[in-house]
């Protein structure tokens, strides 16, 4: 605050001698203090305005808050009361009293029905014609089946692990919740056992096999592989993009067949028994649907095949360009080649 001061004394002593030069000390004196005083005034003046400007502010603040949490209380006692009026309502797939409208049974209910109706058309993509309908049909009930044994065989053992006299005490809505929610977990399982076998045997498709090759021969053909094309980087490289290249085309017609499962309507009742197939133990396709037709071999490459194959075709590309690759090679490392 002090510099300050001096900085305005300053200023005004400067402004006194351009205004009125030849002034005598006294004078000059006395001018530069009057013009000091009235400096001062104006700056008390404008602090009040300031400190009113504040208090005002500040009233307007709280005025603002007060009433944002009274709007916020208001707003908790509407929630409270939509939730209250809500929790009332039955569920309407049973009619079990307070459940919001949909009680956890038959929510898990319609999560299972939609998770095997998901696992039936990953199995189908796979396993049976597509342009069949009786054929997919035949596949989705053969694996319906087997999920709801394998859900009958976890709460099977579910009971068996559980004292008898503790599900008694729990009441039969809890024992219903919770046979729904083995259920669901069940069939969870199975879909995505379902999903990994999908893109397993999609994988080995001759298109997924095609993008694999174009993949690993297009990284192998980029600038900063060109003169090593056989080194660890670049064939570590390759095998990533092939991997990438031939699961990301295996996934498209499981998401196709996952996508139309993904929309299912409501469940009807007794569509799903409430006890579903471990994946491991869901169904298989007979071996004669996967065995391909007529007299030709099935012949089934394996991500660790379709690298050594596709080394093997990068080894001989390397050796059919060995004198361009050698010179860049040697340009890189700062040595000059010697002619035999």
């Amino acid at each position: 605050m002090l510099h300050i001061r001096w900085a305005w004394r300053v200023r005004v002593a400067a402004e006194v001698d351009e205004e009125l030069p030849g002034l005598e000390t006294d004078a000059r004196c006395r001018e530069i203090e009057g013009r000091m005083r009235r400096h001062a005034e104006v700056e008390a003046a404008d602090f009040v305005v300031r400190q009113a400007e504040a208090r005002e502010r500040e009233a307007q603040r709280a005025a603002a808050r007060a009433e944002a949490e009274a709007r916020a209380a208001v707003e908790r006692e509407w929630a409270a009361a939509e939730a209250a009026a809500r929790q009332a309502v039955g569920c309407g797939e049973c009619g079990r009293a307070r459940s919001a409208g949909l009680c956890e049974a038959c929510d898990h209910r319609r999560q299972t029905e939609a998770l095997i109706g998901e696992a039936g058309l990953l199995a189908a993509a796979w396993s049976a014609d597509l342009t069949d309908p009786s054929s997919v049909a035949a596949v989705t009930a053969e694996v319906l089946a087997s999920i709801e044994d394998a859900i009958a065989a976890e709460w099977e053992q579910f009971q068996q692990i559980t004292d008898p006299a503790v599900l008694e005490a729990a009441g039969s809505e809890a024992v219903e919740n919770a046979a729904a929610h083995n259920a669901f977990l069940t069939a969870e399982s199975a879909a995505a056992e379902y999903w990994q076998q999908a893109l397993a045997v999609l994988g080995r498709s001759e298109e997924a096999q095609a993008e694999a090759r174009k993949a690993y021969a297009a990284e192998l053909a980029k600038l900063w592989h060109r003169a090593l094309p056989d080194s660890d980087d670049a064939l570590r490289a390759a095998t990533e993009a092939a991997a990438k290249a031939q699961t990301r085309t295996a996934e498209h017609p499981s998401r196709r067949a996952a996508g139309a499962a993904a929309r299912p309507g409501p469940p009807r009742a007794g569509s799903v028994r409430v006890v579903v197939a471990a994946p491991a133990r869901a169904c298989r396709p007979p071996a004669a649907r996967r065995r391909p037709q007529g007299g030709d071999r099935m012949t089934e490459l394996s991500g660790v095949d379709l690298a050594r194959q596709a080394m093997a075709a990068a080894r001989e590309a390397a050796k059919k360009r060995r004198p361009y690759g050698e010179a860049e090679a040697a340009h890189r490392h700062g040595c000059t080649l010697g002619r035999p």
